[in-house]
């Protein structure tokens, strides 16, 4: 009968580590990413801010006299102060502000988009908030297992709910009305 237990418990406790473990991998994939993200936007200058589309669009129907941001297409640019940058940095930099270990099911409407520049390289993150929020960013130093080297690669990452990135860009946008 012990044996019996022992084995029903052992048969049990697989998946329960299997699963912790392929969220451990999971998180670490994302903070591989997330600390790429942080080393542009510690050595950027400035973020630039901008809204665009709700959806993305097809890079084969891009045109060159568009600005497009993670493919979604920049509808105008956001005037924002340096302190009002530096208030954004810090948001992108605040960890609690993204979801590790939950994907959310709902669908991407970008509403914001930024931009932060570096003397190597650029980092581009399209930011949702309806109906949930999420954020993509794409840079060259942001890998994909599937990407060859050299090429762009996106990340896509949830946002908490009540997540200060969000929420600092809606404060900036109420101070211009």
């Amino acid at each position: 009968m012990i044996q019996f237990l022992q084995k029903k418990i052992v048969s049990n406790l697989y998946p329960i580590v299997a699963i912790g473990f392929f969220l451990f991998v999971l998180n670490g994939c994302k903070e591989k990413e997330l600390k790429a993200m942080e080393k542009i936007i510690k050595s950027s200058k400035d973020v630039e801010l901008f809204f665009v589309g709700d959806t993305p669009v097809n890079p084969l129907e891009q045109t060159t006299d568009k600005i497009y941001l993670c493919d979604y297409e920049v509808s105008s640019q956001i005037s924002i102060s340096k302190e009002q940058s530096d208030s954004i940095k810090i948001a992108l930099l605040d960890t609690t502000n993204y979801m590790y270990d939950v994907e959310k099911k709902c669908m991407m409407m970008a509403k914001y988009a930024m931009r932060l520049t570096t003397k190597n390289d650029t980092l581009d993150i399209v930011l949702s908030d309806n109906p949930c929020a999420k954020a993509i960013a794409s840079s060259s130093l942001l890998k994909n297992p599937t990407d060859e080297e050299g090429e762009k690669g996106t990340f896509y990452i949830d946002l908490t709910s009540d997540n200060t990135l969000l929420q600092t860009i809606k404060e900036i946008l109420a101070l211009r009305e």
